[in-house]
C-alpha cells in the first residue's frame, strides 16, 4: 500500500505555489484524493512578511498522517541541527489531523510543533478548544511560520486567505486583553492562539493560550512565537469542514465509538462530572501524589483539592470542546466574581501541594495569572518549588531572591514570583530559564525535578515504575502524555497493572508511546483510551477504522501502530542528531537514591538501568538509545544508512582493555567497532565473538588484511559474528573474489584495505569491480606525519577515490579531532581512528568530540 501510494501521489510535490494568489484552489481529483485532509498548507515568512500557500503533500500525510506527525518530519528535513530554538531560524508548526473539525468524538484537537528553548528537544504540544476545526473550515491542514518579523505582528486567517496586521498596540497586554481587542475588531466568533507577556520575554516555559483558556503548554512554545514577534494566530472560516473518504463508514464509525465513550464509567460519567481534577484522590491512595518538590507522595489534606471539592465551591459550569461527548473543562468562579478556565489536575498540584500550597481558591488564582501572563503551570510550578527547597537548603538567598523569603505555602511571594517570571523583571530573570538551567547554576541536581529540561508532572515515578521509564524516554523531556500509562497503574483502566512492578513494562511503555504518537497526529484527545483501550495490549482498532474510512488510505492496526513507531524514532533521531543520547534518560537522583518517606509506596525508590535496556532492546535501538540504521530503513525513514560513520580500530594487545574501549567508543557514537589486526593475532576470534557479544547492535568489523585464503578467513571471521571482513588490497584478485563470494553467502560486507598499495586509486576502481562494499585508504601507523603538506596529499587522494568509485570510501591513519572534517568534506564515509580514542583518558568523550567536529553539532 505504503509504495502503491508513493507512486501514486509523487507527482503532487512537484507543484509548487503562487505567492500572489492566497486562495489556491485544488482540482476536484485532489481533493477526493485528500479525503478528510483540506488540502492546503499556509507558508508564512515573517522575516520577509510573505504569505504563500501550498497543496499538502499527501505522501506525508499517508506516512506521517497529520498534527504531531507532520511536525516530527518537517522540523526533521527543514531545520539544521544545533539551530538556536530563540532565533529566526527555527520553525513553529501550526497542524490539524485528519480528524480535526470531522464528526469524530474530540477532534477539536490540534497540534503545535518547534525546537523547544527549554529542553532543545523536538517538541509538540497540542490543545482542545475549536481552534483546529476553525482552520479547517478556513481551508488549512497546517500553517508553517519561518524567520523573525522585524516588529510586532498577528496573522490573520479567514476563509482560503492570509494576511500579517500590526500588533504594536497589543504587545505587552495580557492574553485576556489582547483576545478581547482582537474578538472586537474581527468578530467574536474568532478562534485565537495567543501569548502573553511571558512569551514576548522569552521565557523558556512560556504558553500559546487557544482562545483564552486552553493552552500549548509545555516546552516554550510561547517563546518561540514570541521570538518571531507574533502576538497571535487569529483564524475564521466559514467553509464546510472536508468531508470523510467514506461518509457512510466513517460516520457508522462514528456513532459506535461515541456510544463506547457514553457508557464507559470514565470518559461517560466521572470526567464529565469533576473533570481532571478526579485525579487527586486516586493519585494520593496510590502513594505518588508529589508534596513539596516530590519530597513526599502523600497529602493528608487532599480531598481537599479533589474534583468533588472543585464542584462542590468554585465550579461556575463545564464545558466541552469542540466535538467533544466527554466535556471535561471547567470553569471557575475567582473571588472577585471574574470566571477563569480551570484549574486542571496538573496545575492544582504543581501551584499546589507542590509548592507546599493546600488552599482550592488560593490554586486557581495562580491558574489564572499564570493563563492571562501565558505560562506552562506545571513547569512554573515546579520551578517554583525547586527554588523553594533551594532556598531553604541554602544554595540560594536573599541576595539573589531580591530580599524575598521563599517558604512552602506563600500565596503572596508566589504572585509575586509569577509575575516576576512573566515579567523576567528581578529574581524571575533566572526563574524564567527553568529548573534545570537553575540548578546548573545554583547547584541542587539531585532535587531538581526534570528529564531533558522539562519539568515533570504530578506522578512520583518511585511508585509506579511503567511511568518512570516513560518519563525518562520521553522525547520531549519529563512527560507523562507519551506513553499515559498511569491509566492502568493507577487507574485500572484498560484493567489494574501493579505500579511496583517492572516486569513487562518497557513492551507496553513502547506499545503506548507509539499508539500515542498517532493520536497526536490524528489528533484525538488521549481521554478517550480509557473507553477505547479493551486490553494491555492498548489496541487501536477503533482509531484505526477511524483514520481509514477519514482519508481513504488503509489502516489496519499494524500499520497503524507503525506509523506512530516511525513518528516516535523519527522524533528520536531528530534528538540524537541534537547529541541527546542515553545520558539524558535520566531521572533525578532524588528517585534514585531517597526512598518514598511515607502512603503507600512507602520504601519504594528506582532502579531504572535494566528497564532502559530492556526497553533500547525492544525498541530496535543499540543500547546507547540510538536508533539502528536497520531500524529507520525498516520504518521507511532513511533510505540508505547516515553517512559519516566512525570505526574505532582496536589496535591493542589485550582483550579486556579493547571490550572496554569499544564499549566506552561505541557509547560516544562510533558505530563500527574494529578487532584491530594486533588484537586477532593476539586473541584470534575470541576478539569478534567478545565485542559482538558486548556490543550487539555495533557493527563490527574484524581486521584480518587477508592476503590468502580468502574464502577461508572470510568464513572464519563471519562465523564469529563479524559484519565486516577487511582484506589486503594487495591480495591476488582470485583472493578477493573468493573473499567477496563467502561474505554474499553469510551476509556480510567485505572491504579492502589500500595500505601499501602503489597505485591506490587504479587498484579501487579495480577492486570495485571484483565487489568489495567499502574502499579504505591507510596511512600505516610507521609512517605517519603531522605535516600539514601530508594532510593535503591525504585529502587530495581522499576526494579523488569519492569522485571516482562508487563504493562508500573509508580512510585510516592519523586521523584526530581536528583533520577529521577536511576528511569528511573530501567525501570520505567512514573514519578509522585507532589512537585518538584508544590512548585518550577518556574514549567516549574523545569519540564525542570527534563526532562533534565532523557534525557541527556540539553535543550536551
Amino acid at each position: 500500500m505504503a509504495s502503491n501510494t508513493s507512486k501514486a501521489y509523487a507527482h503532487l510535490r512537484l507543484k509548487t505555489s503562487n505567492p500572489d494568489k492566497h486562495n489556491v484552489r485544488l482540482p476536484e481529483r485532489l481533493k477526493r484524493l485528500a479525503g478528510s485532509y483540506a488540502g492546503k498548507v499556509l507558508r508564512v515568512n515573517l522575516t520577509q512578511g510573505k504569505v504563500e500557500v501550498h497543496p499538502l503533500d499527501l505522501e506525508l500525510a499517508h506516512r506521517y498522517v497529520g498534527g504531531r506527525g507532520f511536525g516530527a518530519r518537517i522540523l526533521y528535513d527543514e531545520l539544521k541541527p544545533g539551530i538556536d530554538p530563540l532565533g529566526p531560524e527555527n520553525l513553529l508548526l501550526i497542524a490539524t489531523g485528519p480528524l480535526t473539525g470531522t464528526a469524530a468524538p474530540t477532534s477539536g484537537r490540534f497540534s503545535a510543533s518547534t525546537k523547544s528553548p527549554l529542553t532543545g528537544t523536538v517538541f509538540d504540544s497540542n490543545a482542545g478548544g475549536a481552534f483546529g476545526p476553525e482552520l479547517k473550515k478556513a481551508g488549512f491542514d497546517m500553517v508553517v511560520l519561518e524567520g523573525q518579523s522585524p516588529k510586532p505582528v498577528y496573522l490573520w486567517i479567514h476563509d482560503g486567505e492570509a494576511e500579517l496586521l500590526p500588533a504594536g498596540s497589543l504587545w505587552g497586554s495580557t492574553v485576556d486583553v489582547a483576545e478581547e481587542a482582537l474578538k472586537r475588531k474581527h468578530g467574536g466568533n474568532v478562534k485565537t492562539c495567543i501569548i502573553g507577556p511571558a512569551g514576548e520575554n522569552l521565557v523558556r516555559m512560556a504558553s500559546i493560550m487557544v482562545d483564552g483558556h486552553r493552552a500549548l503548554g509545555r516546552g516554550g512554545l510561547g517563546a518561540v512565537m514570541g521570538s518571531k514577534r507574533l502576538k497571535a494566530v487569529v483564524v475564521a472560516g466559514s467553509g464546510r469542514p472536508p468531508q470523510p473518504a467514506n461518509p457512510h463508514a466513517f460516520h457508522e464509525e462514528v456513532k459506535l465509538v461515541t456510544e463506547v465513550l457514553r457508557r464507559n464509567p470514565v470518559t461517560g460519567d466521572t470526567l464529565p462530572r469533576y473533570g481532571t481534577p478526579l485525579l487527586v484522590t486516586p493519585v494520593n491512595k496510590a502513594g505518588i501524589f508529589p508534596v513539596r518538590n516530590f519530597q513526599s507522595g502523600y497529602l493528608e489534606e487532599a480531598e481537599s483539592l479533589s474534583g468533588e471539592q472543585l464542584a462542590k465551591t468554585l465550579l461556575a459550569r463545564r464545558y466541552a470542546c469542540y466535538g467533544c461527548p466527554i466535556g471535561c473543562g471547567r470553569i471557575s468562579r475567582l473571588p472577585d466574581g471574574r470566571l477563569t478556565g480551570g484549574p486542571e489536575y496538573e496545575t492544582i498540584w504543581a501551584l499546589g501541594p507542590n509548592c507546599g500550597l493546600i488552599d482550592l481558591e488560593a490554586i486557581t488564582l495562580l491558574n489564572d495569572l499564570c493563563n492571562r501572563y501565558g505560562l506552562d503551570t506545571i513547569s512554573m510550578g515546579g520551578t517554583l518549588a525547586y527554588t523553594i527547597e533551594a532556598f531553604q537548603k541554602g544554595l540560594i538567598g536573599e541576595k539573589e531572591t531580591g530580599g524575598l523569603k521563599l517558604k512552602w505555602g506563600d500565596l503572596e511571594t508566589l504572585q509575586i514570583l509569577i509575575e516576576q517570571t512573566a515579567y523576567r523583571k528581578g529574581f524571575g530573570r533566572l526563574l524564567a530559564e527553568g529548573t534545570a538551567r537553575l540548578a546548573e547554576r545554583f547547584g541542587g541536581e539531585d532535587f531538581a525535578i526534570h528529564v531533558k529540561g522539562l519539568e515533570l508532572p504530578a506522578y512520583d515515578p518511585r511508585g509506579a515504575k511503567g511511568t518512570a521509564l516513560a518519563y525518562a524516554t520521553s522525547n520531549r523531556g519529563g512527560c507523562h502524555l507519551r506513553a499515559y500509562i498511569v491509566m492502568s497503574e493507577v487507574l485500572s483502566s484498560p484493567r489494574y497493572l501493579n505500579p511496583l512492578k517492572v516486569e513487562g513494562k518497557a513492551e507496553l511503555v513502547k506499545k503506548l508511546q507509539d499508539v500515542f504518537a498517532m493520536l497526536d497526529s490524528l489528533v484525538m484527545c488521549k481521554f478517550t483510551g480509557f473507553a477505547l483501550f479493551q486490553t494491555l495490549d492498548y489496541e487501536p482498532a477503533f482509531y484505526a477504522k477511524l483514520l481509514t474510512t477519514a482519508t481513504g488510505f488503509y489502516f489496519d492496526e499494524e500499520e497503524f501502530r507503525r506509523a506512530g513507531e516511525r513518528i516516535y524514532n523519527l522524533e528520536r533521531l531528530f534528538n540524537v542528531r541534537e547529541g541527546l543520547d542515553y545520558r539524558w534518560d535520566r531521572l533525578p537522583a532524588r528517585f534514585l537514591e531517597i526512598p518514598l518517606p511515607d502512603g503507600p509506596a512507602k520504601g519504594e525508590t528506582l532502579q531504572l538501568e535494566p528497564l532502559l535496556q530492556e526497553y533500547y532492546r525492544i525498541r530496535g535501538w543499540d543500547f546507547s538509545g540510538r536508533p539502528t540504521d536497520a531500524k529507520l530503513m525498516e520504518l521507511g525513514i532513511l533510505t540508505e544508512p547516515r553517512w559519516p560513520k566512525i570505526q574505532v580500530a582496536l589496535d591493542l594487545r589485550d582483550l579486556e582493555e579493547a571490550l572496554r574501549i569499544g564499549e566506552a567508543a561505541y557509547r560516544g557514537g562510533a558505530e563500527w567497532v574494529e578487532a584491530g589486526t594486533p588484537l586477532i593475532k593476539s586473541v584470534g576470534m575470541e576478539a569478534v565473538r567478545r565485542l559482538k557479544e558486548r556490543l550487539p547492535s555495533a557493527t563490527i568489523v574484524a581486521d584480518l588484511k587477508t592476503l590468502d585464503t580468502g574464502w577461508l578467513e572470510t568464513e572464519i571471521a563471519a562465523q564469529a559474528g563479524a559484519d565486516i571482513v577487511c582484506i589486503s588490497g594487495l591480495a591476488h584478485n582470485n583472493t578477493v573474489v573468493d573473499a567477496v563470494g563467502c561474505a554474499r553467502k553469510y551476509g556480510v560486507k567485505i572491504m579492502a584495505d589500500l595500505i601499501e598499495v602503489k597505485n591506490p586509486v587504479e587498484r579501487a576502481l579495480e577492486l570495485e569491480k571484483l565487489g568489495v562494499d567499502y574502499i579504505c585508504a591507510h596511512t600505516g601507523i610507521d609512517v605517519q606525519r603531522d605535516k600539514a603538506e601530508e594532510i593535503d596529499r591525504k585529502v587530495e587522494l581522499l576526494s579523488k577515490l569519492a569522485s571516482l568509485v562508487k563504493v562508500p570510501v573509508a580512510a585510516a591513519g592519523g586521523i584526530r579531532a581536528d583533520t577529521a572534517r577536511r576528511i569528511v568534506e573530501a567525501g570520505v564515509k567512514i573514519l578509522v581512528i585507532g589512537g585518538a580514542i584508544t590512548r585518550a583518558s577518556n574514549p567516549e568523550a574523545a569519540t564525542r568530540k570527534i563526532l562533534e567536529a565532523i557534525s557541527g553539532v556540539k553535543s550536551f
